[in-house]
């Protein structure tokens, strides 16, 4: 499979155009991350709505580039009530989707009013089409935070 390598600063463009759209559209009570990927674009995004409150969800799906389990597991589930609130799920990428109804159904049952999603890219498959998006591509992306092994020094 063809793969995709983004920078920081990719990943920060992408960030700020998602800021953008739900200043406008959908402004947020709570952003819940999606661990792994989505935790840093939901930290940017909440640092850039004005820190939103960031509430996390592990879910575990994959385990190589083309290896996946049957059904997502809930790894670490939502600690907080969402009751009443406006939530928006931020992950980095909406593949088959199939992680994503797991926790847009978390989410719902944890009381939130209203649920969007927003990821910085989709592919042509999947079958949760986020409500916010960056860009659509059909090639394994390499986020800058997957990139490079930690170095110790000793």
């Amino acid at each position: 499979m063809d793969k995709i390598y983004l920078t920081w600063w990719q990943i920060d463009r992408a960030v700020f155009a998602l800021a953008e759209e739900l200043r406008k559209k959908f402004m947020p009570d709570v952003i819940v991350g999606v661990a792994r990927g989505g935790l840093i674009p939901a930290v940017m995004l909440s640092h850039i709505l004005g820190d939103v409150d960031v509430e996390i969800i592990a879910v575990k799906f994959y385990k190589d580039i083309e290896e996946h389990m049957e059904k997502p597991v809930v790894t670490i589930p939502l600690h907080g009530s969402l009751n009443g609130k406006r939530v928006v799920i931020v992950d980095d990428v909406s593949d088959t989707g199939k992680t994503l109804e797991v926790v847009i159904e978390e989410v719902k049952k944890a009381g939130a009013r209203e649920v969007k999603v927003a990821c910085l890219s989709m592919k042509p498959w999947t079958k949760v089409v986020p409500d916010f998006y960056v860009f659509r591509t059909d090639q394994w992306i390499v986020f800058p935070w997957e990139e490079f092994p930690v170095v110790v020094r000793e």
